[in-house]
């Protein structure tokens, strides 16, 4: 059996899970490193996380494995997330994919950190402030361009609470399936993987699946209208439903708006723009959410 049918009946068994019993038996926010399952690329935060199958630059490599597959040249950036005024963290991610004659490969490297957090006992009387922090490198490969695609990435994870220290041993994989020129299907697995224990307590990784369809349609040859609607779940929580659309003008100007439907959650909209000049991509999106204000990403990537 060839890699592309493994690929694809792991991926047709992993949706099947999208059904499964209620939180796959990790309670309902019992999972560590969340901060993996946060978008770092401002094109799927501005689309609320939709738009799986069809990844634009290997931007979106960090949580989408796809990217690798995206792209026929290399390209190199930073992405930067400047969270509001409630949260005292920044997280900040850098990315390299080249392409090679029959497969792409791919490498990132994200920081997410915090300043001093408030200590409180367990009567509520504040002690010594603490630090905390949060690391993850990643190497990925894929198939170059084509009508199937295929990718798969390890990546090693280390959050710190604290004195207290975790870390992840962790992989994605996913595949996708260019229909024609207007529908493209995409599925991926997310951070499946073994963390280790805080202080003997068990914890779980946010292992997520997600499975979507793009469909493309040309508005007088100078305009693509794209629309976006993926199914999303992570392992700790019930399965939410995400919708994006970009208008693109050229080739070269993107508009981007999402929406994510989650049940018996908050739910978020959200919008962005890109700009692509030459070889110079810039990417910014807000994602808004009812407890911490919103977000602000941003993300310059450069071609070679």
């Amino acid at each position: 059996m060839n890699l592309t049918r493994v690929l694809s009946l792991t991926l047709l068994a992993s949706a099947v899970s999208f059904a499964g019993g209620k939180y796959w038996n990790v309670d309902k926010g019992g999972t560590t490193m969340k901060f993996l399952s946060m978008a770092t690329s401002p094109r799927s935060a501005a689309l609320a996380g939709a738009g799986v199958a069809t990844p634009q630059s290997f931007a979106e490599v960090s949580r989408n494995p796809l990217a690798t597959t995206s792209l026929d040249y290399s390209q190199m950036g930073i992405q930067h997330i400047v969270f509001s005024d409630n949260v005292d963290a920044q997280l900040t991610s850098v990315y390299f994919g080249t392409s090679f004659r029959y497969v792409n490969v791919s490498a990132a490297m994200e920081y997410l950190g915090y300043d001093d957090i408030e200590g409180r006992d367990d009567e509520g009387f504040k002690t010594e402030d603490y630090g905390a922090m949060a690391w993850a490198v990643q190497l990925g490969i894929g198939s170059a361009p084509s009508t199937f695609n295929w990718a798969l990435s390890a990546r090693f994870a280390s959050q710190s609470i604290d004195n207290s220290t975790a870390i992840a041993v962790l992989a994605d994989g996913g595949a996708s399936f260019v229909l024609n020129r207007y529908f493209t299907f995409g599925a991926t697995v997310t951070n499946f993987g073994w963390v280790s224990d805080y202080e003997s307590e068990e914890e779980s990784a946010p292992m997520a699946l997600q499975a979507g369809i793009s469909g493309t349609h040309p508005i007088l040859d100078i305009f693509d209208l794209v629309l976006h609607a993926d199914a999303y779940r992570r392992a700790d929580y019930d399965a939410e439903w995400r919708f994006g659309s970009e208008l693109i003008y050229k080739k070269s100007l993107f508009f981007r708006v999402g929406y994510a439907y989650k049940p018996n959650d908050d739910n978020g909209v959200s919008a962005g723009l890109g700009i692509v000049f030459g070889r110079f991509q810039f990417d910014y999106a807000y994602q808004s959410n009812p407890v911490l204000d919103g977000n602000h990403l941003f993300h310059l990537g450069i071609g070679f």
